[in-house]
């Protein structure tokens, strides 16, 4: 009896906000019009709260918009996440890689 179920109260991006905060960073990059990739931090974490969205990288932070323009999505492999929001008026996409940790 699936038809009428409850929607859920959050979206995707929010669910993987949440699956991702805290989560070390290995490095973050950026990719320009020219289709050049540069890194822009490495060794960081993610952070957020209800207004603001932050990749904080050795101590700095490499990239902050509202929360409410932020869009997540896993890369297939789990082992990082695109990030696309608008920074001081300019729409803005970073690539964060994970540290990988084997149990």
């Amino acid at each position: 009896m699936g038809l009428f179920k409850r929607k859920s109260k959050y979206t995707a991006s929010e669910k993987v906000l949440a699956r991702i905060k805290g989560k070390p960073i290995r490095y973050v990059s950026e990719r320009d019009e020219n289709s050049i990739e540069t890194i822009i931090g490495k060794h960081g974490l993610i952070d957020y709260d209800k207004e603001v969205f932050n990749i904080r990288c050795d101590g700095e932070i490499v990239f902050t918009c509202p929360v409410n323009t932020v869009e997540v999505y896993e890369l297939i492999s789990l082992g990082g996440a695109r990030i696309s929001g608008v920074c001081d008026g300019i729409p803005r996409t970073v690539t964060v890689f994970f540290t990988l940790f084997n149990k």
